[in-house]
């Protein structure tokens, strides 16, 4: 019921995921200073926190999904996938996930749906994110949701409900960008609204309070 990009560049990790339900982004997607991960179908808060404590405890993304995994009684029914800051990569699609389910692995990135309308949103998805390079990250991550959106997306409804994107930046380290549109009758468009207005507006804010620190990102 959901499609998802995790990605790191240039240091950065960022995720972004749209589904045909609500409030997606408060239990789907997982940035930190090592590495992005999402987790859908069946969804599972711990396993999305627990794997990003493990990356931060510099555990590798596919020893620590595949352990996670080996202990879920629900595996079978479980999406997991995403990228830790070496670039190692990691996308598992379980036998019993609705279909159209699956994903897609390139270099720095992932790509993960289920219950999708076919298997050209996966391929759209990843098309387009190979193809914004010297972009922001933020900026591929939103193009890529796009991307799958326009390709058709969840096959419960013609748009997604929820929607968010999330990019860590190590260096200061803080959320870089951390939006989220928990229900809308076209999030990811709505995503895109946000997304315009936190680089032009929340920029010039941050311009006008260098020294404000939000505390979002963890100790």
């Amino acid at each position: 019921m959901t499609f998802s990009i995790c990605a790191t560049v240039d240091g950065r990790h960022g995720v972004a995921v749209a589904t045909k339900a609500i409030t997606v982004g408060s239990t789907a997607s997982f940035v930190c200073r090592s590495g992005a991960v999402c987790t859908q179908a069946m969804t599972s808060t711990p396993l999305g926190v627990q794997t990003i404590r493990a990356l931060e405890a510099g555990e590798p993304i596919g020893a620590t999904v595949e352990r996670l995994l080996a202990d879920d009684p629900h595996a079978v029914v479980r999406q997991i996938h995403g990228v830790d800051a070496s670039g190692e990569t990691v996308a598992v699609t379980g036998d019993e996930c609705v279909e159209t389910a699956g994903e897609r692995v390139g270099p720095d990135y992932t790509v993960a749906g289920n219950m999708l309308v076919g298997e050209d949103v996966l391929g759209a998805m990843a098309d387009r994110f190979e193809t914004t390079v010297g972009q922001s990250l933020d900026e591929r991550l939103l193009a890529t949701l796009e991307a799958g959106a326009n390709a058709g997306g969840d096959k419960r409804g013609e748009y997604p409900q929820s929607a968010a994107l999330a990019v860590f930046d190590p260096d200061e380290p803080h959320l870089a960008h951390d939006l989220r549109v928990d229900e809308h009758d076209d999030a990811v468009a709505e995503l895109a609204r946000v997304h315009d207005l936190a680089s032009t507006v929340g920029s010039e804010w941050a311009a006008e309070y260098p020294r404000a620190d939000l505390q979002r990102h963890p100790e």
